[in-house]
């Protein structure tokens, strides 16, 4: 069974505003859907500067680190 998964842009907002405190990231999370699809992530992380890849992002949602946590 495959899963589609996606975090809210609320969860996003969190989880890059723990991980880089001191980054402002109130343009990008402008810029960005209401709903983050994880299959979307490399696409929207070389549009509007989001870090990290969709793989590490998987890796983080398997450790319970990922946006998903943030919620």
């Amino acid at each position: 069974m495959s899963y589609k998964i996606h975090y809210p842009k609320s969860a996003v907002k969190k989880f890059l505003e723990s991980r880089f405190p001191n980054t402002d990231w109130k343009e990008v999370i402008e810029e960005l859907p209401p709903i983050i699809w994880r299959s979307r992530w490399n696409e929207l992380a070389d549009k509007h500067g989001l870090p990290f890849r969709k793989g590490y992002m998987q890796n983080l949602d398997s450790d319970g680190c990922g946006p998903a946590s943030f919620i």
